[in-house]
This record gives C-alpha cells, sequence and structure tokens, in this order.
C-alpha cells in the first residue's frame, strides 16, 4: 500500500481551470473582497493559474494554496492601482486650487514624467511599473519579464538613467 504523493501545482492550475464552482468562488470573492470588476477578476486568476503552473512543485493543502497565491494576487492589484492613481493621475482639484503655486510645478513634473516615459522602451515601462507602481518584489518582477532574478536590480537602474536622461 503506497503513500500518494501530493499533487503537483500543473495539476492544481488544471483542476483550479476546470472546476468553474471552484473559479467562481475566486472571481465572487475578489469582487466582494476587493471591489475587482469582472474582467481584472479573470486576468488575476489567469495569472495565479500560470504562477501555478511555473511553479512545478508538490503542494499539501491545495485549496489553501491557491487561495492564498489568488489573494495575494488581488491585493497586489489594488495596491498597484492604488499607486497609479497617485502616481499617474493628475489631480486638476489642486491645480485650480492655487494655480501659481505648487500646482503648476507638480503638474509640470508629471508632464515630464509622461514624456520621458515615452522616451525609453516599452520593455523599461513594464519592468518600472511592475517594481514601482505595482509594488512586485525583485523575484516576481523577474519571473514576470522573464529575465534571471540576479540582473534585475542592475536593468531597473539602466532603466532609470534613461529615463532620467529623457528628463534632463
Amino acid at each position: 500500500m503506497g503513500v500518494e504523493a501530493p499533487p503537483t501545482t500543473r495539476q492544481i492550475a488544471v483542476a483550479v481551470l476546470a472546476d468553474p464552482g471552484q473559479r467562481r468562488r475566486l472571481l465572487a470573492y475578489a469582487r466582494d473582497r476587493f471591489g475587482v470588476g469582472s474582467e481584472d477578476a479573470q486576468d488575476l486568476l489567469q495569472e495565479t493559474a500560470l504562477e501555478l503552473l511555473r511553479q512545478q512543485s508538490h503542494i499539501e493543502s491545495p485549496q489553501g494554496f491557491v487561495f492564498a497565491l489568488f489573494r495575494s494576487r488581488c491585493c497586489r492589484f489594488v495596491e498597484g492601482r492604488r499607486r497609479g492613481l497617485e502616481v499617474f493621475v493628475t489631480r486638476p482639484q489642486a491645480c485650480e486650487a492655487s494655480p501659481a503655486s505648487d500646482g503648476a510645478g507638480e503638474l509640470d513634473r508629471r508632464l515630464a514624467l509622461r514624456e520621458a516615459l515615452n522616451g525609453v522602451s516599452s520593455s523599461c515601462r513594464r519592468l518600472l511599473a511592475a517594481y514601482y507602481v505595482e509594488g512586485q518584489t525583485l523575484t516576481e518582477t523577474a519571473r514576470l519579464m522573464e529575465l534571471a532574478s540576479s540582473g534585475v536590480y542592475k536593468t531597473i537602474n539602466r532603466c532609470l538613467q534613461r529615463l532620467r536622461r529623457c528628463i534632463a
């Protein structure tokens, strides 16, 4: 009588994608707990499945693991959306309140940043957004960009140097 090995993350991903009930529960959780829209929740679920496919390890508690992974994706999504709104959305109220003071200077800085971001490559923009805006770790950013985790820090620094040259 042999002991059955725990399922692999690949088997778990297939099971999650094949089980409409589990998908529906996860999507409802994202909507109810985090206020994530249907399309974004679907994207987060697909990212979770891709993460499971990449890991290739055995998991003792598959449902708990999937839930924790999906929950962390939702948290990062909400945090990234909040940070993105803070960084990339102009605040017209501040500019209208004091057009000759700091509001105009801030608007100029934001416009310069947008122009500079258009001046760097799309891979640099994705890398900087993943690390700074979405708040991903260096390892997560490396996995997302399919880079070696040891070189991500240097690549981010090179992208920042390019961005600074575009601003100057």
